[in-house]
């Protein structure tokens, strides 16, 4: 309740007392009957009041002293001078009502004089009834029907209704409305009626048909509903926030209002705004609550909180299925309930979480009655903190069932281990096949006399070897799928100088790989065409006794692998050549969809080029 003259000033006999700065607020009409002078604040010293009160009843008058006992309400007799009699015996009653700054508290008291006593007891019994409502009334449509009821015991009101504004979605709902001409509205966008009106000026208005006519005509409101004879609002406001209007409104030409009910009506109303208000933030609140535990309660994975004990402090219905055996769960130790033991499991995500406010996470077995594994489960920490204070509260358990994915995971594993070693069999056994077969050319080789057909077995030698390499090299690597081609190229290379029997010292040999590693279907061509190239440098281009250089370069150039084998030997000689290998060349490079070139290069030696499309990405080899 805010403590200024505005709120306060209601045309009744009350009074508004300050528990904090001790000063008292009197209406105009209590002021005028004890002939106390008006201060510019409004606010008099309370000593003023009580040098009012019989002496003899001072002790029993006193609020500030009593404070303690009048928490929930009062009402006390006491002799109060006044301005046309001595003293006189008077009725105070009054609640506690809250500030909207903390720790701030008020007293509003009504004082009965005997002639206006009846009158003044009814508006007091109403303030008592909506002050405890509060406590007494958790439905908000019960507790606007109740108020709703209290306000007939005051004045005429069988036309009412309370309208609420929210903010957040900029509706207007109504969530109590009698009337008996309309039906209650849906909730709708602001318009233009009085209920805005109100809203908007935060001002109490009492609407009689002139004053309708006068505002229509200035624009300021437009006719909704059935016209009434008398329209009386007072806006809703809980510390300067106007969240709502509260409306009685008669269609009977008898039934008319006035200044008095107006006043009456705004005396009630703020008490009743301040109980609307709580139960609206209470109906939110449980509603919200209701959200989050049929959400908490909904999930199908477990949900573990734990406090910084690691005490486990909820869980949902999926924890307790999975550790029915240890029910309840709550109140214990999480490492007791569920993993049976005596203290902190090792590598706990949870500990950690704890430690470093940091989520983590872990595999844990998932355990049965006596401590048997029944699964695995995945779980994830995270850190509770309480968001206005920043403070660390706990652990948010995140725990999934990977039982089967594990059991599945496994079984994978286990597959392709076995395919792995299959392959690896194979390539073995492909290997020691083409090595058997370049031993029986070797051996034939012996028996034959003819020079061209020595050459022609060891030529197909080299080319079971080179495919012979590939499947040493798919048998001795992790990976299984492809190959590193420089590695390759290199042993391939130093084979075919053993086999025609090239030293080094004269012929050098230089590999520059760029490019990714291969797939066996590329490997395998890629490596007998080296094998041809190389061998034809080896063969023909340096005569005897001469040094030089041999290259193989291979790089990717946007979407294409290219292939160079040069010397700087004598140059390309068409008959010098072993033309079945080029051959060779040529069919393996259409089979990669590619192309073929042989040429002499401008200074010196040869130069062999095989270009064909490979969309893959290089990994430069330094």
């Amino acid at each position: 309740m805010s403590s200024d003259k505005k709120t306060c000033s209601v045309d009744l006999p009350f009074y508004c007392l300050n528990l904090s700065s001790e000063k008292i607020w009197l209406s105009e009409d209590l002021r005028l009957a004890t002939g106390l002078p008006r201060e510019k604040s409004g606010w008099l010293n309370y000593k003023k009041w009580l040098e009012l009160i019989h002496p003899q009843d001072r002790e029993k008058a006193n609020l500030i002293e009593r404070q303690p006992e009048f928490k929930k309400g009062y009402s006390i007799k006491y002799r109060l001078k006044t301005k046309e009699k001595a003293f006189q015996t008077i009725n105070d009653s009054g609640v506690m009502i809250a500030d909207e700054q903390p720790n701030i508290r008020h007293f509003f008291g009504f004082i009965s004089f005997p002639d206006d006593l009846n009158q003044s007891q009814k508006i007091q019994q109403a303030l008592y009834q909506i002050a405890g409502l509060s406590v007494e009334i958790e439905n908000l449509s019960e507790l606007l029907q109740t108020i709703h009821q209290i306000i007939k015991n005051l004045m005429p009101a069988e036309n009412f209704y309370i309208a609420i504004y929210d903010k957040d979605t900029g509706l207007l709902s109504f969530p109590y409305f009698v009337d008996e001409y309309d039906s209650p509205p849906p909730p709708k966008p602001l318009g233009r009626g009085l209920t805005e009106y109100l809203l908007a000026t935060g001002e109490p208005l009492l609407a009689s048909p002139e004053v309708f006519a006068r505002l229509e005509a200035e624009g300021k409101v437009e006719s909704i509903g059935a016209p009434s004879v008398d329209w009386l609002g007072i806006p809703l406001k809980v510390k300067d926030e106007i969240f709502g209007v509260m409306v009685v409104q008669s269609y009977t030409e008898g039934v008319r209002y006035t200044e008095e009910h107006l006043q009456m009506l705004s005396f009630v109303a703020n008490q009743a705004a301040l109980v609307i208000k709580k139960n609206l933030a209470e109906e939110a609140r449980r509603e919200t609550e209701k959200l989050l535990v049929d959400f908490f309660a909904s999930i199908q994975d477990g949900i573990s909180i734990l406090d910084l004990e690691m005490n486990i402090v909820r869980v949902n219905p999926v924890m307790e299925k999975w550790y029915a055996h240890a029910l309840p769960l709550v109140g214990k130790k999480c490492y007791l309930a569920y993993h049976g033991r005596d203290n902190f499991c090792h590598l706990c995500p949870s500990l950690k979480t704890l430690r470093t406010l940091a989520p983590a996470s872990e595999i844990v077995p998932k355990t049965g009655k006596g401590g048997q594994t029944l699964g695995w489960l995945e779980l994830f920490s995270f850190p509770l903190v309480d968001l206005k204070t920043g403070k660390l509260k706990g652990v948010i358990e995140y725990v999934r069932d990977i039982t089967e994915k594990k059991k599945a995971q496994d079984a994978l594993l286990s597959s392709l281990k076995e395919k792995e070693i299959l392959l690896k069999e194979i390539h073995h056994r492909v290997k020691n096949n083409m090595q058997i077969m370049s031993s029986l050319l070797s051996l034939q080789s012996q028996y034959l006399k003819d020079r061209e057909a020595q050459v022609a077995l060891k030529e197909c030698q080299n080319r079971i070897h080179s495919m012979a390499l590939v499947h040493e090299k798919l048998y001795r690597e992790k990976d299984l799928s492809s190959i590193d081609f420089h590695d390759y190229a290199e042993k391939l290379v130093v084979h075919l100088f053993q086999i025609f029997n090239v030293r080094t010292e004269e012929i050098s040999p230089s590999i520059k790989i760029s490019a990714p590693r291969l797939t066996v279907d590329i490997a395998i061509p890629l490596g007998l065409i080296v094998t041809e190239l190389v061998s034809n440098s080896l063969q023909h281009a340096f005569p005897a006794g001469t040094r030089g250089r041999v290259e193989i370069i291979l790089f990717q150039e946007k979407n294409n692998l290219i292939l160079q084998v040069k010397d700087n030997g004598r140059g390309f000689e068409p008959a010098a050549h072993s033309r079945f290998g080029l051959e060779i060349v040529r069919l393996l490079s259409t089979q990669l969809g590619g192309r073929f070139a042989l040429e002499s290069l401008p200074q010196k030696g040869t130069g062999a080029e095989v270009v064909f499309p490979f969309p893959g990405q290089v990994s430069e080899r330094n």
